[in-house]
């Protein structure tokens, strides 16, 4: 079946519905112009060497959340990732009333509430807006990321890495976080390690960084196992479920670190630099 993402004018709009008739797939995605009246919405070939006029099929997977929004510039040269923040997925750090419908109890209800991070999923009123070059290319040279947001999650979610504050992702910090190794603060619910509702030892599609790269799970979907290629910052180039399969389709990506850390059970996200140009997450 072909993937469809309809653009309109300065939009992609795939909606739950929609996605939901869809699988996964690359190449094969077919993308249907709608013209709204405003005038002609074909790429301006003027804003980079190589303008889209679809996307990969990669970000069927964050419309699939509610909230998140996936645009296309006019000029088919870059795309902005909106959302609220809030994931698709439990947590503990949902209000424990349950109006959410999302919320769950902690495995260890004591230690929880000692480490916790205060205030509830709810409490926050965000829009996260990620504007990244449809293909995004290596920098000259690495960048440090910094504290706070550095890449979108396909649940809406906010990556952060491996810092907290002023000091790294310690215990103490991780016996506060929830199951997908997240926690809210100072103005947003976000993870450190892995999500286990996205990707829990596995090759599937976790989010995007701030430099247009998606990340995957710790595992390769090429190879089915654990990359052994990797650059410092977990990143490499293969093929990927969103791509052909043939060399020449071959796509830098980073995955999840597969580097066992503090207690063995946890795995940071992104504890690496940027191997492209971040944008930065407003």
């Amino acid at each position: 079946m072909t993937n469809k993402i309809t653009i309109y004018k300065l939009a992609i709009i795939t909606s739950a519905l929609t996605l939901a008739a869809c699988g996964g797939g690359s190449s094969d995605m077919e993308t249907e112009i709608i013209d709204d009246g405003v005038g002609s919405i074909e790429p301006d070939n003027s804003g980079c060497s190589n303008p889209a006029s679809e996307l990969s099929s990669a970000f069927l997977e964050f419309v699939a959340a509610p909230n998140v929004t996936v645009v296309l510039s006019s000029d088919g040269c870059s795309v902005t990732l909106e959302s609220d923040g809030k994931p698709d997925h439990t947590s503990s750090y949902w209000d424990a009333g349950n109006a959410s419908g999302l919320y769950v109890e902690p495995e260890d209800q004591t230690l929880f509430d000692q480490r916790r991070s205060p205030g509830d999923i709810e409490d926050y009123v965000n829009v996260f807006e990620l504007n990244v070059p449809v293909e995004p290319a290596l920098a000259d040279s690495t960048s440090a990321t910094p504290l706070g947001a550095i890449g979108i999650a396909i649940s809406g979610t906010p990556i952060f890495n491996d810092s907290e504050g002023n000091g790294d992702v310690s215990l103490g910090v991780i016996q506060g976080f929830d199951r997908n190794g997240a926690h809210t603060g100072p103005q947003t619910y976000h993870y450190h390690l892995e999500p286990k509702a996205i990707s829990f030892d596995d090759d599937k599609l976790v989010g995007i960084m701030s430099d247009g790269f998606l990340i995957f799970g710790r595992r390769c979907f090429s190879t089915g196992g654990y990359p052994t290629d990797l650059d410092a910052s977990n990143g490499h180039s293969t093929t990927t479920l969103y791509t052909g399969s043939s060399a020449e389709d071959a796509e830098y990506h980073y995955h999840i670190s597969n580097e066992q850390y503090l207690n063995g059970e946890n795995y940071l996200i992104f504890p690496g630099n940027f191997q492209g140009t971040p944008t930065g997450v407003n």
